[in-house]
Parts: C-alpha cells; sequence; structure tokens
C-alpha cells in the first residue's frame, strides 16, 4: 500500500510570516533577483516547502551582511555553508510584536507626518524621487509608508488626518512619477479611481504608481468618485482599461451597484479591472468578460505586462 503525502502550499502573508521577511521584500527578492519562483494559486502566490528554506537561508545570508543581489543566485548546499548553521524559522521578537520597525530612509518622511509638517514630509519624499528609480522608489519607499501609516492608524498612533495628509503627499509624489517616469513611447492609458463611498486611496494610489513605474501613462482620478463620472471619464479618454479598487472584502448593495453600472457602460474596448482583497466574488457576481478580479499587486503587474505584449 502506497502512503500519498500531501504537499503544503503557503500563500505570500504565510510565507512572509514562516520566513521573516515583509512581503514587499519577498516581491522584491522575486521581480527584481528571481531568488524563488513560486507557483500561481488560485488566490495568487503560493509557496513550497524548498521556497521557504531556500528564502530563511537567504535571509539569513543577507543577517549576515551579504548583499542579495550577490547571494540570490546561489545555490541551496552553497547558501546553507554560507550561513554555517542549522536554519530556524524566524521568530519575531517581542519588539517586532509591538513596535513596526521604519528604514532609515523613511525616518524623516515618518517624524515629518507624525508632527503634521507637510512641507517636510512633501521635501524627503521627493528627495528620494529623485534618488531611485521609479521601481525601487515604490518598492522600497512608497509600499513600506503605506503600510506603515495604515497600521499605526488602525492601531491608534496615526490620526485620520495624517493618513489624510500622507495620501495628499502620495499624490503630489504620483503626480511627479506621472512627469518624468512615463515612458516616451506612445504609453497606453489607465484610468484609476475609487467608487463613490470608498474613502480610502492607498491602494489606488500604489496601482497608478506601478503603471507609471510600467510606462503607462496614469489618469488618477481620485477616491469617491460616482460611477458615470468614471464612465464619463473613460468616454473621453479612451483608456486601455479602468482600475477600481475597493477596500471592504464584502462591498455594500450600493457599492456593488455602482461597479455594475460602470461595468455596464464603460467603452466596449476599456476593460474593467477591480482591485480589493476577495475582489473575485464581486466579479463574479457581475459578470463580463472585460471585468478582471485583481487580488493583490503581482495580479495587477502580470496585467500590466499583458497589455504590453499586445501593444506590442
Amino acid at each position: 500500500m502506497v502512503s500519498s503525502v500531501s504537499v503544503v502550499h503557503y500563500p505570500i502573508r504565510a510565507a512572509a510570516n514562516l520566513t521573516g521577511l515583509s512581503i514587499d521584500t519577498l516581491r522584491a527578492w522575486e521581480r527584481r533577483y528571481q531568488a524563488v519562483t513560486p507557483m500561481r494559486g488560485n488566490r495568487g502566490r503560493v509557496y513550497g516547502d524548498e521556497d521557504i528554506r531556500r528564502l530563511i537561508l537567504l535571509r539569513e545570508a543577507v543577517d549576515r551582511g551579504h548583499a542579495i543581489g550577490q547571494v540570490a543566485g546561489l545555490g541551496d548546499q552553497e547558501l546553507a555553508r554560507l550561513v554555517q548553521g542549522p536554519v530556524q524559522i524566524a521568530k519575531p521578537s517581542e519588539q517586532d510584536r509591538t513596535e513596526d520597525p521604519v528604514s532609515a530612509a523613511l525616518v524623516p518622511v515618518v517624524s515629518a507626518i507624525e508632527s503634521f509638517d507637510y512641507a517636510a514630509a512633501n521635501f524627503h519624499l521627493g528627495r528620494l524621487a529623485v534618488l531611485l528609480p521609479v521601481d525601487r522608489l515604490i518598492s522600497e519607499v512608497v509600499f513600506p509608508l503605506m503600510k506603515l501609516v495604515g497600521d499605526r492608524w488602525l492601531g491608534g498612533t496615526l490620526t485620520i488626518a495624517q493618513e489624510h495628509m500622507t495620501s495628499s503627499i502620495l499624490r503630489n509624489l504620483l503626480g511627479g512619477l506621472v512627469r518624468i517616469g512615463t515612458s516616451s513611447t506612445p504609453s497606453q492609458r489607465i484610468v484609476f479611481a475609487t467608487p463613490a463611498g470608498e474613502m480610502h486611496e492607498f491602494g489606488i494610489l500604489a496601482a497608478a504608481m506601478l503603471a507609471v513605474a510600467s510606462g503607462f501613462e496614469a489618469l488618477y482620478l481620485g477616491s469617491n468618485l460616482p460611477a458615470l463620472e468614471i464612465v464619463a471619464a473613460a468616454e473621453r479618454t479612451s483608456p486601455r482599461a479602468v482600475v477600481v479598487a475597493i477596500k471592504a472584502s464584502e462591498p455594500t448593495q450600493a457599492t456593488m451597484e455602482e461597479l455594475g453600472t460602470i461595468a455596464a457602460k464603460l467603452p466596449k474596448t476599456t476593460e474593467l479591472w477591480l482591485g480589493g482583497s476577495n475582489v473575485k466574488k464581486s466579479v463574479a457576481s457581475i459578470g463580463g468578460a472585460r471585468i478582471i478580479g485583481l487580488e493583490d499587486f503581482s495580479e495587477l503587474e502580470e496585467h500590466l505586462a499583458r497589455l504590453k505584449k499586445e501593444v506590442r
């Protein structure tokens, strides 16, 4: 009798917990260094035990002072010899559980936000935008800043006003990226917005920045926009896609009606991309061949790459 052994696959959040790496770091290591090649599951990236072991080895090598760019190409045996000693699954320290770490680059930005110093926060982010290429600015500055501010707002250490101030600064940054980051070749336009009643815009801001980093022209309309206004903008600008973000995993009936109106009235040549956690349930209930659900930024990047190939 042959016993079957089930193969365990971990979603990206579980992989981050097991390896001691942030989700943003995992994505950056995969995209820029091909550190591991996770499989694609029904809900995005999934990692096997071999991927987890390799990521732990890479993390330990980096903790010992090696640059990820130098060790990402090594085999697992070479990595094991490099780190010398048994591999341990990362356990967050008490400090990690109670206080979110801030990278050195973000310290002056976060300090300015905490003191409501809009000019200083805007200056420091602008300086980073000049120093870093767009993809690194997004992965190493924008995403970590959004997560940190969101987490601290939920934890009660930052106020709604400070979150809104951060959104305003990031909108300014997006405007600068549109000017300097968009490809000089004929780019494809993509519209970004959130529907009426959806006030949180960190997700849609990040999506617009990723599109700019990929060479697309981002038309950013902001948050809390009625369906017919989004449709009117699409009719005037003829975008390849309209990206609409919703935060709630179970949208209200009013939100679903807004999304249905957008889906029904968009120009036939324009795709509708809905972004958010568990959003594919909403896509299924609306129906339509031109509607795509994006549950994480990796799926957004995949469809941006698809559009680029179609243009070529």
